[in-house]
């Protein structure tokens, strides 16, 4: 029972039969919708590869097909660090250059 109705969630059902398009008092509605999703693109999207300069090495060397890996996390949790650190250091300057206190 159970396999039954998670097989049913697979299954898209039959909204529409050519039975019921012309009997239906909103026929053209629903001709629409039809028409609509029959001139949808089908299949993978085509890639795009518009990016070129540093910004599409950098995309081809850590994202594109196999060479996608986590180096990419890795690079923004050390430019937060980096860019952390600094501004800490700056306002740290700051703060003893305007003579506030003796930390």
């Amino acid at each position: 029972m159970i396999f039954k109705r998670a097989l049913s969630t697979l299954i898209p059902p039959k909204v529409v039969s050519v039975k019921h398009l012309t009997a239906a008092p909103n026929a053209k509605r629903i001709n629409n919708v039809v028409g609509f999703y029959k001139l949808l693109p089908q299949g993978p999207a085509p890639k795009i590869n518009n990016l070129s300069g540093p910004l599409g090495r950098y995309k081809a060397k850590y994202y594109d097909g196999e060479n996608a890996s986590g180096k990419p996390l890795l690079h923004l949790i050390g430019a937060i660090v980096v860019l952390g650190y600094s501004m800490e250091y700056y306002f740290h300057l700051r703060h003893h250059k305007n003579g506030e206190g003796e930390h």
